[in-house]
């Protein structure tokens, strides 16, 4: 009897631990999706950002600059399709990448995070950190 009761709570202890596996799991699958989500509203927030100074820099003409602070960690580059000036705005922690149309041609390329500088040099923008 005493080898039963045994091995029915080492059954139950089993059972027991493998819910307990399958529910840390799934946390930590839970956990990675709000990083993921949490990481792209924060690329859109620079995007958006960063598309809205180079306008306002542009818009003001030769030798103005402004400063706009990005919370992620991005990766610049600039384009044009069809006449029209656009921002690409990389994440370098997922790879996603956003476009967003701006006024003036966007000079400024490689890695930027923080405190941004936006000039506007001779109707180009450049971008500093």
């Amino acid at each position: 009897m005493k080898g039963q009761i045994t091995a029915e709570y080492l059954l139950l202890s089993l059972i027991g631990l493998v819910l307990i596996s399958f529910s840390i799991i799934t946390l930590a699958q839970i956990r990675e999706s709000g990083i993921d989500s949490y990481e792209l509203i924060l690329l859109k927030e620079s995007a958006s950002g960063l598309a809205n100074t180079v306008d306002t820099v542009c818009t003001l003409g030769n030798y103005n600059s402004r400063a706009i602070y990005l919370k992620s960690e991005v990766d610049i580059s600039g384009g044009e399709t069809n006449g029209k000036q656009y921002i690409i705005v990389a994440s370098r922690k997922s790879g996603d990448e956003i476009a967003r149309e701006v006024l003036c041609p966007v000079n400024g390329r490689g890695d930027v995070y923080g405190k941004t500088k936006v000039v506007n040099k001779n109707g180009e923008i450049y971008l500093e950190n």
